[in-house]
C-alpha cells in the first residue's frame, strides 16, 4: 500500500508541475510575478524607439528631498532682470549708505576789542628756568633778562565774548658782544601762544592779559561832631 501511495503522490506532481508550465507560458509578459527585495524589469521598448535606435530612458529611484527652484510644481519662474535695470536688494541685505552733502562753511564772526593801557607779559628763562610777569604801559618799553620789549599796544574782547587778549609787541635783545638785533614784531595772543611766537634759544615771551591801571573811588568821610 505505501508503494501505491507514493507513485500516486509522485504522479500528482508530475501533473501540477505540467499545469504550472503551461500556464507560464500562456500569461502575458506584462503580468510576470515579481520577486520581493528585486529592482523590477525594465520596460520593453517600443517599435517607435527601435526604428530610430533610440533607447528607453531609464527609471530613476525616487527621492525623498522635496524639489525647490524656480522650476518646482505650484512656484511661479523668476525672470532675469532687463540689461541696464538697477538690481532689487534682496530682503533683510544692508542697503546702500549715501553719503550726505557737506555742510556750509560757517562765516568767521568778528569780535569786538576794547583799548586797555597795560600790557601782563609772561617770560622764561629757558637756561635757568625762571618764570617771570612783566607789567609794560602801552607806549612803553621793560626790561627782562637780556630782552627789552616794547608794547605798542594791548587789546581785550568786552565781557560779552569770548575772553582773548592781544598785543603788538617790539622785542630787541642785546648781548655783550653782538650788537643789538630785533628778534620779534607783531601780534601776541594770549589763547594761542604758538600761533605767533618768537623763537629764541634763551628767552620765551607770551601774552598774559590786558587791562586798565586800577582806579580807586575816593572814600567819603563824615565831618566829626555834630553840625550846629
Amino acid at each position: 500500500m505505501s508503494q501505491r501511495r507514493l507513485l500516486m503522490a509522485a504522479a500528482s506532481c508530475l501533473v501540477l508541475a505540467a499545469a504550472a508550465g503551461a500556464w507560464a507560458q500562456n500569461a502575458p509578459p506584462g503580468n510576470a510575478p515579481t520577486i520581493p527585495g528585486t529592482p523590477p524589469a525594465p520596460p520593453a521598448a517600443t517599435p517607435d524607439q527601435k526604428k530610430s535606435g533610440e533607447q528607453a530612458p531609464e527609471e530613476q529611484p525616487p527621492t525623498s528631498q522635496p524639489v525647490t527652484g524656480p522650476g518646482a510644481a505650484g512656484q511661479p519662474q523668476q525672470q532675469a532682470p532687463a540689461e541696464g535695470a538697477a538690481a532689487a536688494p534682496a530682503e533683510g541685505a544692508a542697503s546702500p549708505v549715501t553719503p550726505l552733502p557737506p555742510l556750509p562753511a560757517q562765516p568767521a564772526v568778528a569780535r569786538t576789542f576794547e583799548d586797555m593801557k597795560i600790557a601782563v607779559l609772561g617770560g622764561l628763562d629757558k637756561v635757568t628756568g625762571r618764570v617771570s610777569t612783566v607789567e609794560i604801559a602801552v607806549g612803553q618799553s621793560g626790561r627782562f633778562g637780556q630782552l627789552t620789549v616794547a608794547a605798542r599796544a594791548c587789546r581785550k574782547t568786552t565781557p560779552i565774548e569770548e575772553p582773548e587778549s592781544a598785543a603788538f609787541l617790539d622785542i630787541v635783545e642785546a648781548k655783550p658782544d653782538d650788537p643789538a638785533a630785533k628778534v620779534f614784531t607783531g601780534w601776541m595772543f594770549a589763547s594761542s601762544p604758538a600761533l605767533s611766537a618768537m623763537e629764541d634759544p634763551v628767552y620765551d615771551v607770551w601774552v598774559v592779559d590786558c587791562k586798565n591801571p586800577a582806579t580807586k573811588a575816593p572814600s567819603s568821610k563824615l565831618p566829626s561832631g555834630n553840625p550846629q
